[in-house]
């Protein structure tokens, strides 16, 4: 026996740009109404998180694929008069990194384990994104392979 929290495996997807819309006084469909307009653009987001400030005020944040970049900051300006952000801002060089597994639910030391081995190896998390069976992070694309390597050896990955 390993000691090692066994998973279904590791991902990594780089090439990324972290969106983040900040401070939208939109009510609740801020991620409504972005996301439903990128998608109808075929503009592919990954790793989304949002949550209300304590100003009461709307915040999102996400990946797109470079490529993607200047049409997504396009379709988000054409919402501006709708979302009214305080700002938009974007990060280039990013790399989400995910760790799944069928029992994730049944497993609460997953998210600790993965954040608390990738910061022993340095690595910065610009994002946490989570669902039942997947832990996903951003970080600077230069940190990718650093924060994967990492992530294999603390958990036997197939």
């Amino acid at each position: 026996m390993t000691g090692k929290i066994a998973v279904g495996g590791i991902t990594r997807t780089d090439d990324l740009v972290l969106v983040r819309i900040l401070g939208a006084s939109f009510g609740g469909d801020l991620s409504g109404r972005a996301l439903t307009a990128l998608g109808n653009e075929k503009v592919n987001v990954t790793c989304v998180t949002s949550f209300m400030d304590k100003d009461r005020l709307n915040n999102i944040c996400f990946a797109v694929g470079s490529s993607d970049l200047d049409q997504t900051l396009g379709i988000l300006q054409s919402l501006e008069d709708h979302i009214q952000a305080r700002s938009i801002e974007y990060q280039s060089r990013c790399s989400a990194v995910s760790i799944y597994g069928p029992h994730f639910v049944e497993k609460p030391s997953i998210a600790g384990k993965v954040f608390e081995s990738i910061a022993e190896a340095g690595v910065e998390v610009l994002m946490i994104s989570t669902s039942f069976a997947t832990v996903s992070f951003v970080t600077h694309q230069e940190q990718a392979a650093q924060a994967v390597s990492k992530l294999n050896s603390v958990f036997l990955v197939p």
